[in-house]
């Protein structure tokens, strides 16, 4: 099978939480950094967006999940957001979520300029990623006042940029069932990681969103099972998210509603 190395990523951080017995499990958090879709061109891969989801493990109903992507303050740049709704039962347990990135696309590059990850009541956890191109740097902060510098190469993103890379890779792919594979490199709270991506034809789902044909990406590389499904008549639009979480079972995100 055909790998490209496009950009070295890893997967975006499952947000977590835990359930009456104290055991973890992934919530809506784990879908915030799976969401990955596509357009046709550049143009398309930043067309602005609203799409609302709903989340469930098995047959329980954990909340919802909203994503916007907004032009940002000047040509170029843009603004990618995703709002983890848990219902009250979660809520208990885990507070509201909440990722941007700020990032703009120079001479065909998606280059993440600042990054924040915020969730509620959890300090250690939340944090902020600033990018500095010039330097090839970014620097780490925790709201727990943990910091950190890394050095980056020429290419890097953030757990929210590297859905746009991802739908970019797609875009621009004459035959995307034909893609392969390919790497994208992300830094991951205050480390680089490499995130693999595989292309499959995914079928005809239905979603409360409405009947989609799609193309299938799962993560590879990892014992962590993680699928997604791309519609091929929404301009490649995620429309369900899955993660296998052990012994915690399969998390489900499918497509409610999209503004486009």
């Amino acid at each position: 099978m055909r790998t490209t190395t496009i950009y070295r990523s890893t997967e975006i951080r499952p947000m977590t939480t835990r359930d009456r017995r104290g055991r973890a499990g992934a919530v809506t958090g784990v879908l915030l950094g799976l969401l990955i879709t596509s357009g046709v061109g550049h143009a398309a891969v930043t067309d602005p967006f609203t799409a609302n989801f709903d989340v469930h493990r098995g047959k329980l109903a954990l909340g919802t999940t909203t994503f916007r992507l907004a032009p940002g303050e000047r040509q170029g740049c843009h603004v990618y957001s995703g709002r983890a709704n848990p219902n009250a039962l979660v809520r208990l347990f885990f507070g509201d979520v909440t990722d941007e990135s700020r990032f703009c696309i120079e001479d065909g590059v998606i280059q993440p300029r600042r990054f924040a990850h915020h969730i509620q009541g959890k300090a250690k956890k939340s944090y902020t990623l600033d990018f500095d191109w010039s330097a090839h740097q970014v620097a780490y902060a925790s709201e727990a006042g943990k910091t950190a510098a890394l050095e980056l190469g020429a290419k890097a993103l953030d757990p929210l940029s590297i859905q746009i890379a991802a739908r970019q890779w797609v875009a621009e792919a004459d035959n995307p069932d034909s893609l392969g594979e390919a790497e994208f490199p992300m830094v991951d709270e205050d480390e680089l990681k490499t995130y693999r991506l595989r292309v499959t034809d995914g079928g005809t789902i239905e979603t409360p969103g409405g009947r989609f044909d799609t193309l299938r990406v799962d993560r590879v590389g990892d014992n962590k099972r993680l699928t997604f499904w791309l519609a091929r008549n929404a301009d490649w639009i995620p429309v369900r998210v899955e993660q296998q979480k052990g012994e915690d079972g399969t998390f489900q995100m499918n497509l409610t509603s999209l503004e486009r």
